[in-house]
């Protein structure tokens, strides 16, 4: 499995391509340092706490001393085998240190206890969809789902894994009905666009990603936006990084929202972000890059210093190979 697609959630993939009238939409683009991914069960997930060792394990969890909980729901264990509770914290805070394997072992023993532990059901499911269990997933997810039909971590899980298992319209379903129960998660409304485009339902992912717009986190909303423009929705891509500029303003961003404002014939305003971008970041590739083929039918040497010097500032990476290619072909013209 591609561990990108499960962890979409916690970290989404920011490349945002440029479009056929700016350079190819095969050239790399400037990326967003992604956010790290979140793989902790919610320590409130469960019922009052069983016994008194488990609820230390679960102030333990909570403030993220993963071997202190580990040391005292294993003595839980000990003492009450038959303890769902105990089995699905500790595998809580094996998961959180590190140990997969432990942690499926106690999410197992959590669910042949009590069939109806949904929050071990959850992460089980997520443990297996990271080691390309997929069928196993799934089989776990939908038995769960027969007692807690509504409950949006195992919808998710679900839409992840029959994406992952290729089945796209099954996969497309389960994303709506996880998005209809989970309506405030940016990051869900992104994964479900991203799979309506790649079926041809262009329309409906830009739908969905409107409803992504009510975030105040600058990396998402730059998420939203490269999906907008492989949409080819370059409005909403601007109005999108217009909102994620003024909550942090970067060269990346800045670039970015250039691309999508010369898609909608605002070369003024593309010219001033990729010149902004430099004032901020002289040195940022990306923006000579973008700056010298907005430059290439007006400037040709101006341009050929833009473009000369974002391929001696990437090196042969990133937007280095299109910029020594692009320079070359405007040399060789009259």
């Amino acid at each position: 499995m591609n561990t990108e697609t499960l962890r979409r959630f916690g970290a989404a993939a920011l490349l945002l391509s440029a479009c056929s009238s700016t350079p190819p939409a095969k050239e790399p683009d400037p990326s967003l340092e992604e956010k790290p991914a979140q793989n902790q069960p919610d320590p409130n997930a469960v019922a009052e706490a069983s016994s008194a060792k488990v609820q230390q394990g679960i102030e333990a969890i909570q403030k993220e001393d993963f071997a202190g909980a580990k040391a005292v729901l294993s003595e839980a264990r000990k003492e009450a085998p038959n303890d769902p509770q105990a089995a699905f914290y500790l595998g809580a805070a094996l998961l959180n240190l590190g140990d997969a394997a432990g942690a499926r072992k106690e999410f197992e023993a959590a669910l042949k206890l009590d069939p109806k532990l949904t929050p071990a059901s959850v992460n089980l499911s997520t443990v297996q969809l990271e080691s390309g269990e997929t069928e196993q997933a799934l089989a776990t997810v939908d038995a769960a789902l027969k007692h807690a039909p509504k409950e949006p971590d195992l919808l998710v899980n679900r839409a992840i894994a029959l994406e992952t298992a290729g089945k796209k319209e099954e996969a497309l379903k389960a994303y709506g009905d996880a998005a209809a129960v989970k309506p405030d998660d940016i990051e869900l409304h992104i994964a479900y666009a991203d799979l309506l485009r790649q079926n041809d339902k262009s329309q409906e992912a830009v739908a969905e990603l409107r409803k992504a717009l009510n975030t105040e986190d600058p990396t998402l909303l730059a998420a939203a936006a490269r999906q907008f423009g492989l949409n080819r929705a370059f409005s909403d891509c601007v109005a999108a990084l217009d909102k994620a500029i003024k909550l942090k303003s970067s060269p990346d961003l800045l670039v970015r929202r250039g691309v999508c404002r010369h898609e909608v014939k605002d070369d003024a305003g593309a010219l001033a972000d990729y010149n902004a971008a430099l004032a901020v970041d002289a040195s940022f590739a990306p923006a000579h890059y973008y700056l010298g083929m907005h430059l290439a039918k007006k400037d040709k040497k101006k341009a050929l210093e833009h473009l000369d010097k974002a391929a001696s500032l990437a090196k042969g990476e990133g937007v280095g190979p299109a910029a020594k290619r692009e320079a070359d072909e405007l040399r060789k013209k009259k």
